[in-house]
């Protein structure tokens, strides 16, 4: 914010509603004629002209003639806001991307509205900032924050306020925006009793007793017995650079000068980018009472436009409501109901006509005819002094109105519907229209007429969700509970969580072994919502939404219309109630009817579905880890089992080695033993081959002679029989050599 001493910013907001004041001089004017117009009645004959009353009244003599108030505008000012009153105003939140996703949009839409249902909006701020819009042109909505009530917290929260004197706003002539939301500044100034100033702001007897600080003892902000209280807003702007990096854009009020240096040498792409604060501060007189930064970025007076009319030069503006429009059909209206009163009271009553001799002896009887119920009325039929017979007293013609001051008013009260576009129909009178469609084309025909006043606070309301949407990531800036509405009025928890890593998330209680359940695999966060003690949690940093006005019927209306519609189709129809009766049910409103809903709904839709199918999946996993336990331990086994094979298969292997090496002991000492006693040894062999037995081994020689042999050659061997493989022959040994060929 810029810096500025007392002096300076007294001075400032002195010349700011000086100048608002003469911008809008004009219409605060009009406005109030239009306020005593509206609450014109019997006793104050606000509908009349002074001069002309003072005169029909007898003020400069004469006899006091009448001046009747029949005050019609009221009606038709009545109708334009109780269909606002029956709307269900609110803003819509979509989530336009960079992360946002549309179940943090909806729980920031159940933020908002139960931002309004904590401060009775609809029936207060909304409500007065209505007629206001629709009786003088304009209203106005304060929006604030304060900490939450009844409770001992640091939480804040924020609170939508109405402004009962729409003329004590003074506003920044330089916003061209429609909804003004691009206004620099605004406040709200109030004359308050020195008594009920001391009371609000205790501490500060000496305000506003001596004009110090610029300010003028004729200015009207300093005075002995009143105190003008200001709160002003101004907004300003704060310059900044945006920087591409590669962790993304950067602001450089967030880096330090060496990153800045990094970015600037390497050429990075850069662009100035713009943001606003908004600062209150509150002025008593010649003094600050409090000054301060907001978490706004707009100005949070928010006005309902009527019907705005600015000069030509852009300078001096003026707003109307319907009121200004009726002013002249209703004076028209007020003056021949009054002339049409007056012209039956001027006229001579004579109810009877009779002959003096007809009711000789009767005068007092029939001087109170027209005031007794007497049963009969005597008269003499007879003249008593000709005897002739004398006619019967006659009743004549009452007086009768002026026919032109009857067919003024009509066309006066015409001339009240042509303006407002409210017909006759609209107003409660019957018509000629049978069917239900007529019917509403003809009130459409009403609402078409008056729609500029619902557009324009559809304005208003996107200005105010605008203003919550980029306030609440700095009011809730921690991890807190928030409680979120539906548009059905059901109220839910939202955890608001800075530290999440996207916009949206839920979170589900522990399991019954205390650890955190995880949704079934692909269902949505709308389906996980549903899930008994599901807790939805957002970040609001993360992402862009934008807000659209919501004015339309209430809830409750919009419901008797589906529960009427889908009636229809399925009387049309009766095969569908199998399909769509639990919808059916569920948009009646009578007693039992959402028991009945929840009886037809179809079991793929009912929540503790979707919690028994968890339930069978955490199962499921647990069976599946049973069973890699139980696979893990067969294969433990089997190794244990291996171990085992193997152990014997190696003792078997030992056992063959030895045996193995005892036989190549064996023959390394048959390779040594003498050729003579190998031939000897050889020969039987194959002796006992060919005999199919062993052969007695020959006794031993004695130590150191070799055995016995037969002398000569063996002879010829035969050959094997033919179950041998051919060539399969076995030759004599070769007694020279000692070899043998297979």
């Amino acid at each position: 914010m810029p810096e500025t001493n007392d002096a300076d910013l007294i001075s400032e907001v002195q010349k700011r509603y000086d100048e608002a004041q003469a911008h809008t001089s004009q219409w605060r004017g009009r406005a109030r004629d239009d306020l005593r117009f509206f609450h014109a009645d019997a006793y104050n004959h606000a509908q009349w002209d002074d001069a002309v009353y003072q005169a029909r009244a007898g003020k400069f003599g004469g006899s006091p003639r009448p001046c009747l108030t029949i005050n019609k505008t009221a009606q038709h000012v009545f109708q334009v806001e109780n269909e606002a009153r029956q709307s269900q105003m609110g803003v819509k939140v979509n989530a336009t991307g960079f992360g946002s996703m549309s179940e943090a949009a909806d729980a920031l839409e159940g933020i908002i509205r139960h931002i309004e249902y904590q401060s009775n909006a609809q029936q207060n701020a909304y409500a007065c900032a209505i007629q206001g819009q629709v009786r003088t042109g304009l209203g106005w909505v304060h929006i604030v924050t304060d900490y939450v009530p009844g409770v001992d917290t640091f939480d804040q929260d924020f609170f939508i306020k109405s402004v009962p004197n729409h003329m004590a706003v003074y506003f920044d002539p330089a916003a061209r925006e429609p909804d003004h939301s691009d206004q620099n500044w605004a406040m709200i100034v109030e004359e308050m009793d020195r008594s009920e100033f001391d009371r609000q702001y205790p501490g500060h007897d000496d305000v506003s007793r001596d004009p110090l600080s610029g300010i003028e003892s004729d200015s009207g902000w300093v005075s002995d017995n009143t105190v003008r209280v200001a709160t002003y807003y101004r907004r300003s702007e704060k310059k900044d650079t945006l920087w591409m990096t590669p962790d993304g854009p950067m602001r450089q009020s967030d880096m330090t000068e060496e990153m800045v240096e990094i970015f600037r040498g390497m050429k990075a792409p850069s662009r100035a980018v713009t943001s606003h604060a908004v600062e209150k501060i509150i002025i008593a007189g010649n003094t600050i009472i409090a000054q301060g930064d907001t978490v706004f970025s707009m100005i949070p007076l928010v006005p309902f436009v009527g019907i705005e009319t600015r000069a030509t030069d852009g300078n001096d503006a003026d707003y109307a409501g319907l009121v200004r429009f009726l002013i002249d059909p209703q004076r028209m209206f007020n003056y021949t109901a009054s002339a049409f009163v007056e012209s039956v009271a001027l006229q001579t009553k004579a109810p009877w006509l009779a002959a003096a001799e007809s009711i000789e002896g009767y005068e007092e009887q029939w001087a109170a005819a027209n005031t007794s119920n007497a049963a009969y009325l005597p008269y003499n039929a007879v003249d008593h002094d000709t005897s002739q017979p004398l006619s019967p007293p006659t009743r004549i013609e009452p007086p009768t109105g002026s026919t032109g001051h009857l067919q003024g008013m009509q066309s006066a009260d015409q001339w009240m519907q042509m303006v407002t576009g409210q017909y006759q129909a609209e107003m409660g009178a019957p018509g000629n229209e049978k069917s239900g469609v007529a019917i509403q084309q003809r009130q459409r025909q009403s609402d078409t007429a008056n729609y500029h006043y619902t557009d324009n606070q559809g304005m208003a309301l996107r200005y105010i969700g605008r203003l919550l949407i980029d306030a609440i990531p700095k009011v809730y800036d921690t991890q807190r509970a928030v409680q979120s509405l539906g548009m059905d009025g059901a109220q839910s928890s939202v955890v608001i969580d800075p530290t999440l890593q996207q916009s949206a998330t839920v979170a589900l209680p522990p399991g019954p072994d205390g650890q955190p359940q995880q949704p079934p695999q692909g269902m949505t966060l709308q389906k996980q919502r549903q899930l008994e003690g599901a807790i939805l949690a957002i970040n609001p940093t993360i992402g862009r939404y934008d807000v659209e006005a919501d004015v339309g019927p209430a809830f409750a209306t919009r419901r008797q219309d589906a529960f009427n519609a889908l009636t229809q189709i399925v009387q049309a129809d009766p095969q569908l109630m199998g399909q769509i009766g639990d919808l059916v049910f569920l948009s009646a409103d009578f007693p039992l009817a959402d028991e009945i809903a929840d009886r037809l709904k179809p079991a793929s839709d009912d929540p503790r579905l979707a919690q028994v199918q968890q339930l069978v999946q955490q199962l499921q996993g647990q069976i599946g880890q049973l069973q890699q336990q139980l696979k893990d331990k067969q294969a433990d086994i089997q190794i244990k089992a291996d171990a085992q094979q193997h152990a014997k298969v190696k003792d078997a292997m030992a056992a063959d080695t030895n045996q193995y090496k005892a036989e190549t002991d064996r023959m390394a000492a048959i390779g040594s033993t003498d050729p003579d006693a190998l031939r000897v040894l050889v020969h039987q062999l194959v002796s006992e081959v060919l005999s199919g037995g062993p052969q007695q081994p020959p006794e031993d020689p004695e130590d150191g002679a070799a055995p016995a042999i037969q002398d000569g050659p063996p002879g010829p061997l035969p050959r094997l029989p033919s179950s041998n493989p051919p060539g399969g022959e076995i030759h004599a040994p070769n007694p020279v050599t000692g070899a043998v060929d297979v």
